[in-house]
């Protein structure tokens, strides 16, 4: 006879129910509470809509224009630097 308990899901996790959607739901909404905060920092490259693309490839995207921007701002910052050292400020 098979125990109840070894005819879980793969890998020993079981499916969880319910108690699994109440412990994965706070880090979700806190992964698109910090989603809509990147977006308000990181400006728009270009202006076109999503239209019909998922929400996935939106997240792709924003990804990718906040690593572009965070190698526009280290690119400021080192011409800066160098500026002040020429300048000696």
């Amino acid at each position: 006879m098979i125990r109840k308990s070894s005819m879980g899901a793969v890998g020993g996790r079981s499916s969880g129910g319910m108690v699994a959607l109440r412990r994965r739901r706070p880090f979700q909404l806190m992964v698109l509470r910090r989603l809509r905060e990147l977006k308000k920092i990181v400006p728009v490259a270009g202006a076109g809509g999503a239209g019909g693309r998922r929400r996935g490839a939106d997240v792709d995207a924003l990804l990718r224009q906040a690593a572009e921007y965070i190698c526009a701002l280290e690119l400021r910052v080192a011409v800066l630097r160098k500026l002040s050292a020429i300048y000696g400020a």
